[in-house]
């Protein structure tokens, strides 16, 4: 069934990749916060500390990557630039696969904890990710362009 093109108003054409703007910065941050996390640093926050149990440089360097790519990403959605779509999918599909590097390395070493959990999150971000940008993608192809 095709939907018709009028039905996508450009206040719904906005929405969503706005909305995947802010995810996709949302998710640079949490990489980037993972990162200084994982040198070491301690964030006390009241009665609860975020941390990780032990330095991991090569995490670090890793999701900084991972976060500064998405950063990218984020900037050229809220830019609403042509080739925004496709700088999205790359980022996503290189923090999917780094991610999922991780979390092998998690189990196979046996860390759980906030290193599992930290995980977790970053794969329901980069899902969420994910869903808004097959939500956006179907927008665009049928107004074929990105709305007002």
């Amino acid at each position: 069934m095709e939907t018709d093109t009028a039905q996508l108003t450009s206040t719904h054409l906005w929405r969503t990749p706005f909305a995947l703007g802010l995810l996709t910065a949302t998710n640079a941050a949490l990489y980037i916060g993972a990162s200084i996390l994982h040198l070491g640093v301690k964030l006390p926050l009241g009665i609860v500390t975020l941390g990780f149990p032990q330095p991991i440089p090569q995490a670090s360097i890793a999701e900084g990557l991972i976060g500064g790519v998405l950063a990218l990403a984020a900037g050229a959605l809220f830019l609403r630039g042509h080739a925004a779509p496709r700088l999205a999918w790359g980022a996503y599909l290189v923090a999917l696969a780094g991610t999922l590097f991780g979390l092998t390395i998690v189990f196979l070493r046996g860390l759980g904890g906030p290193d599992l959990g930290v995980h977790f999150v970053m794969l329901a971000g980069l899902a969420t990710g994910c869903v808004l940008l097959f939500a956006a993608q179907r927008g665009w192809r049928l107004m074929g362009r990105w709305g007002e």
